[in-house]
């Protein structure tokens, strides 16, 4: 019952980390990696370059949380399989 417990907080934990992260993110530009700054750079490239880092940062977060949300749920089912009988 206690590993459940757990199990059900740490989803929702999970979902709301993506809702905090993905907040922030509403762009439908393509970001790629690295985050390069121009040679003589303005503050608007560096201001840029944080923006798209941060916004990779978050791309990343939420694929992370996805992929241990779709391990969770097998998880939890395996796990109330086994003690039922």
């Amino acid at each position: 019952m206690r590993k459940t417990l757990i199990r059900a907080g740490a989803a929702v934990a999970i979902a709301a980390g993506i809702l905090g992260l993905s907040g922030g993110i509403a762009s439908a530009d393509e970001i790629s990696a690295p985050v390069v700054v121009p040679s003589n750079p303005t503050g608007a490239d560096y201001v840029n370059a944080w923006n798209q880092a941060g916004a990779l940062f978050g791309a990343g977060a939420a694929g992370l949380a996805s992929s241990a949300w779709a391990g969770t749920i097998p998880s939890i089912v395996q796990g109330a399989a086994s003690t039922m009988g």
